[in-house]
């Protein structure tokens, strides 16, 4: 399965178990962690106006690392500094959600290194992180946040 279908079933899941269970109070509200490998700007788009939809449905809250997208993949380079002309919306769509605190985006250290992408080009609200599945089981594990 395409990642991003894999993304739009799991999303899907949430939003059943939401529909049928209590509205979480904003102290117990859930976080979510992703692992993505993207191919596209238009996915990453996607996942993105997905992320905001939660926001304003009341699924997550302003909570920073509410939504947490590990990246890995050919659209980091969306997230470059020296792309921003040509990703210039999807950019914006991201640095807006991480500036609400809805999101987080952690991009994987392994795959910078072998696809010669420096750190220091990523957007500055893209964090880094040592290996993307690693910090997704952090995550899932120590933090309690849920796949979708």
């Amino acid at each position: 399965m395409h990642a991003l279908q894999r993304y739009v079933f799991l999303l899907g899941v949430v939003f059943a178990c939401s529909a049928f269970g209590q509205e979480p109070s904003l102290a117990s509200a859930p976080r979510y962690v992703a692992d993505i490998e993207l191919e596209t700007e238009a996915d990453l788009s996607e996942l993105l106006t997905r992320a905001g939809k939660l926001f304003l449905e009341g699924k997550v809250t302003q909570e920073q690392g509410a939504v947490v997208l590990v990246l890995h993949g050919p659209v980091l380079r969306s997230l470059l500094r020296p792309n921003y002309a040509q990703s210039q919306a999807v950019v914006n769509q991201a640095a807006s959600l991480t500036a609400l605190g809805v999101l987080e985006i952690k991009a994987c250290r392994s795959w910078l290194g072998s696809n010669g992408v420096a750190e220091e080009d990523l957007q500055p609200f893209v964090g880094v992180v040592s290996y993307g599945p690693t910090e997704v089981s952090r995550l899932v594990e120590d933090e309690g946040y849920i796949f979708f």
